[in-house]
């Protein structure tokens, strides 16, 4: 029985271990079979820009700054979720991710081209803070994907991806949320901000606006919170 020993306390190792005795094979194919992209259709249905007026800055989560509410990762998890019909469980241990690490950025934090669903333990794989990625990092084969489906190359002012050596070797899982209507999609987030008239959510929509109000307060969402 191998050890943790075995590995030189490596727990990165341990994982390409595991990963590359599965049926995929490799930490590359693992991550284009698990993560989860919203479909071009429904990127379309909520105007290829951000979904709310929010950026990342969790002690300050719920507070308007200059048009845009602080808040943690709920805003953009929910923008995937309520946007595509996707379903996660409670304790499902699976993450919402940022291809690009614009979180002070409200144009970008909640735009459904900047965002992918993975179980936790590929998206540490495929976390980075720096500017500049090594070449065989994960976020290369990841960025590209979201060109290839949206065009986006990432926030204004970001280098256009680089075409990862492995993608075209890569069997990418189908994205969520085809079919989807700028109208129709509109109604099922009205209806889920309707259902939450305390949630911060609706604070941002009610106060700061969202694609559905070219980002101006939105007066037919009304917010009865603190």
């Amino acid at each position: 029985m191998r050890t943790l020993s075995d590995f030189a306390y490596d727990g990165r190792a341990v994982l390409d271990f595991l990963i590359d005795a599965s049926p995929w094979g490799s930490a590359d194919q693992a991550i284009a079979s698990l993560a989860v992209f919203a479909h071009p259709d429904v990127v379309a249905a909520s105007g290829r820009r951000a979904i709310f007026r929010t950026f990342r800055r969790m002690a300050d989560r719920g507070k308007i700054f200059d048009g845009a509410m602080a808040d943690d990762n709920y805003s953009p998890a929910m923008a995937f979720e309520w946007a595509t019909g996707f379903k996660r469980k409670a304790a499902a241990d699976l993450t919402c991710c940022h291809l690009y690490a614009a979180s002070r950025d409200a144009t970008a934090y909640t735009d459904l081209r900047n965002l992918f669903f993975a179980p936790s333990f590929i998206s540490r794989l495929t976390d980075s803070q720096a500017a500049s990625l090594p070449a065989e990092h994960a976020l290369h084969a990841l960025r590209y994907r979201a060109f290839v489906l949206y065009g986006y190359g990432g926030p204004t002012g970001t280098e256009l991806p680089v075409k990862a050596a492995t993608y075209d070797h890569l069997e990418w899982a189908e994205p969520i949320g085809a079919g989807a209507r700028a109208e129709e999609l509109e109604l099922r987030l009205r209806t889920r901000l309707a259902r939450k008239p305390k949630d911060r959510l609706t604070k941002s929509v009610a106060m700061c606006g969202w694609t559905f109000s070219d980002y101006q307060p939105d007066p037919r969402v009304v917010f009865t919170g603190d």
